[in-house]
């Protein structure tokens, strides 16, 4: 999904939804606060009708005081009864100043009806009739218009007070329903702010991932393939499917490995033919220096035949002569021919090897040549070839790279296989079909285990890392034969058992 952004650009996608998220966090708190917190609209609400039954309970919006007064001014006289008055329009201002700051406070649906309406309006009625009839009748002496004043007053006080109770009931109500909106809104905010931690969890978990698949695995790739190739471990598998920097960093260690593997078995197949050089230079030391030794025999005793003649020619001078010249041309001949041979065979290996060039030649005649080449190999690691070729197999091929898999296979049968303890290393040839050609190259040594089976073909493996082995020798026996020779190779063994390498190829090469 991010595949196609560059580091920079994911880690700054991280940063912006991590921002994101906690500003999120940051809204649903400050708003769930600002609604509940101390002086808030819903803390408002709860205390304004705390505030409304504590203010209407008792006098001045409660008609109880102003009640009292009446009844007291129905029996008290003229002296008593002016301070009575005095208190009935205190009481009346103080209920007028408390509605008006109610009137202020904006109460609304039923509550606002009950308390600023139907209490008011009696509330009205009740000084009204208060100051307008009964102070009056009381002034001017008439009993009756008093006390059916009196009663009126008494009728509206009970209706007053029914409203207020009803007042009373709708804001304790009210208070409840806030307290309980204010819990839900708290309960909404934590179920909002526990949605939002999962959202952002699962956020950060899935850029995460991403990073990780797309960042951090890719890199810890390369360090461990980086650490392999630094240690001598070239067999690696690199699969460079990451995109972006990590993936571009991956194809380049990838392209570094394939190259430099490239390089790695071009100098093995040049030290192998170097090897070969040495190898047969070392092999024809002893033949050529055996026939020189004998022609600087047969030259010294040429001269002393010389000097001796002077003094007269014996029979048995010249029998000893003749015998030294017979001996010493047999051991000059037969080192030559020895000489010749080895030259022989390491020219047409060589030549084979250098040019690779497709050509009419007799299987047996090739595998001898190739056997002869690595004489030197096979005295130091006290091993011997059998061979079993029929004479009559020809084919139109590649003899310098088939040489090439006939001498790794052997020499890792050598070297491997009988773990230069010595031993008989078989070579057998026989024909499949009328097509086909199988060269079986086999030894008695200790084996291969079965589950090495899948890795023995891979490049830089190898048992001996250290020891000498390039772990080349097989890889490049196996590319030859798939990809030259138009053939394949299979491996038969197990531990204790030897192993055998079965390779098959067509008569006429493709």
């Amino acid at each position: 999904m991010l595949e196609h952004l560059s580091i920079q650009q994911r880690f700054r996608l991280l940063l912006v939804v991590s921002l994101a998220c906690f500003a999120l966090c940051g809204v649903i708190v400050y708003r769930t606060l600002a609604e509940i917190r101390v002086n808030g609209p819903i803390y408002e609400r709860i205390m304004q009708g705390q505030d409304l039954v504590a203010d209407i309970l008792p006098p001045p919006a409660y008609l109880v005081e102003s009640y009292l007064v009446a009844l007291q001014l129905a029996d008290a006289d003229a002296e008593h009864a002016r301070p009575l008055i005095k208190r009935m329009q205190a009481a009346e201002l103080t209920y007028q100043q408390r509605h008006s700051y109610w009137l202020a406070q904006g109460l609304s649906g039923e509550l606002g009806e009950k308390f600023l309406k139907q209490s008011h309006a009696l509330a009205l009625e009740f000084y009204a009739a208060a100051f307008g009839q009964l102070i009056p009748a009381l002034q001017a002496g008439d009993d009756v218009l008093a006390r059916r004043t009196l009663a009126r007053l008494g009728a509206t006080y009970e209706q007053q007070r029914q409203v207020i109770g009803h007042v009373v009931a709708l804001a304790r109500q009210r208070n409840a329903a806030d307290e309980l909106a204010a819990r839900e809104r708290v309960q909404m905010m934590a179920w909002s702010l526990g949605a939002v931690f999962v959202l952002i969890v699962g956020v950060f978990v899935l850029i995460f991932n991403t990073v990780r698949r797309s960042i951090a695995d890719p890199i810890l790739d390369a360090l461990k393939i980086t650490q392999s190739v630094a240690g001598g471990n070239w067999s690696q598998h690199i699969h460079a499917d990451a995109r972006g920097e990590a993936g571009r960093l991956l194809q380049a260690i990838r392209d570094i490995v394939k190259n430099t593997q490239t390089e790695i078995v071009k100098a093995e197949k040049m030290a192998a033919l170097g090897s070969l050089v040495a190898g047969v230079s070392h092999e024809l030391n002893t033949p050529v220096g055996n026939g020189l030794m004998a022609v600087s025999t047969l030259s010294e005793d040429l001269r002393t035949f010389r000097s001796k003649m002077q003094d007269g020619l014996k029979r048995s001078m010249l029998d000893d002569f003749l015998h030294s010249v017979e001996v010493g041309a047999d051991l000059a001949m037969r080192n030559l021919q020895r000489a010749a041979e080895l030259m022989s065979s390491f020219k047409q290996v060589a030549a084979d090897r250098a040019s690779s060039q497709r050509r009419r030649f007799l299987l047996h005649q090739v595998v001898h040549e190739t056997q002869m080449t690595l004489q030197p190999m096979l005295k130091r690691a006290n091993c011997q070839v059998v061979l079993d070729v029929p004479a009559a197999l020809q084919l139109d091929s590649f003899p310098g790279p088939l040489g090439q898999v006939i001498t790794n296979l052997i020499e890792n049968a050598a070297k491997h296989g009988l773990d230069g303890c010595g031993g008989v290393i078989t070579l057998n040839a026989w024909p499949v079909g009328e097509s086909l050609v199988t060269i079986s190259v086999s030894d008695c040594g200790k084996g291969i285990a079965p589950e090495l089976h899948s890795h023995v073909f891979e490049p830089f493996y190898t048992t001996r890392l250290g020891q000498g082995g390039s772990g080349l020798g097989l890889h490049i026996a196996h590319n030859i034969v798939y990809q030259i020779l138009g053939g394949t190779v299979e491996l038969t063994s197990s531990v204790g058992n030897g192993a055998r390498f079965d390779v098959t190829i067509p008569l006429v090469a493709p």
